[in-house]
């Protein structure tokens, strides 16, 4: 028993809302609205990752997508969105789930059954689960060991507000007073 895994609206798409769907028998599917992708983006880039957002936030939607199916099958077939990028995506789900996963890679096109669900939860005819920055952003430490390095040894605290800083921010008062000094000539 296989699943198709098909995603519409891309991750680096942030003015849109992305949409993962499962489908074999039951659909499922996984929705990262817009405004929670620019939060999470936004996090990545205060800990020096922005890089990582897309791969990471892939893998981890998908995790969030499949570990209620992992206890009926671990066979998988997903739409290959990031050419070139699948082995790091397989490699950070690898680390979220217990089990072996069979993943294939393949073009799975507009006439699946996955895309079709996926398409119709993006346009908002079907409902369904929502998930938000700080649920894939604590997902998403665990799956990316770069990510993990960044934040442990990095010089920021993780969480959604800047006050979570270690370094204060800058004084503007001061800075403005600092005026860059200019050789007259005489």
């Amino acid at each position: 028993m296989k699943y198709q895994i098909d995603q519409s609206g891309k991750i680096e798409q942030t003015e849109k809302t992305t949409v993962l769907a499962a489908v074999n028998g039951e659909p499922k599917a996984i929705v990262l609205p817009a405004k929670e992708k620019r939060r999470l983006q936004e996090l990545f880039r205060r800990v020096g990752a922005p890089a990582l957002f897309v791969d990471t936030t892939f893998a981890t939607m998908l995790y969030l997508l499949i570990q209620d199916l992992i206890k009926k099958t671990t066979n998988f077939i997903i739409d290959i969105e990031y050419p070139g990028r699948t082995k790091v995506i397989e490699d950070m789900i690898s680390r979220l789930t217990p089990k072996k996963l069979t993943i294939s890679w393949k073009l799975i096109g507009k006439a699946s059954k996955a895309h079709d669900f996926a398409y119709k939860v993006y346009c908002k005819k079907i409902k369904a689960k929502n998930t938000n920055a700080q649920e894939v952003w604590k997902i998403a430490k665990v799956a990316s060991r770069e990510l993990a390095t960044k934040i442990a040894g990095g010089c920021l605290n993780i969480g959604l507000l800047p006050v979570n800083r270690h370094s204060a921010p800058a004084n503007k008062h001061r800075l403005s007073n600092l005026k860059p000094k200019v050789k007259r000539k005489i």
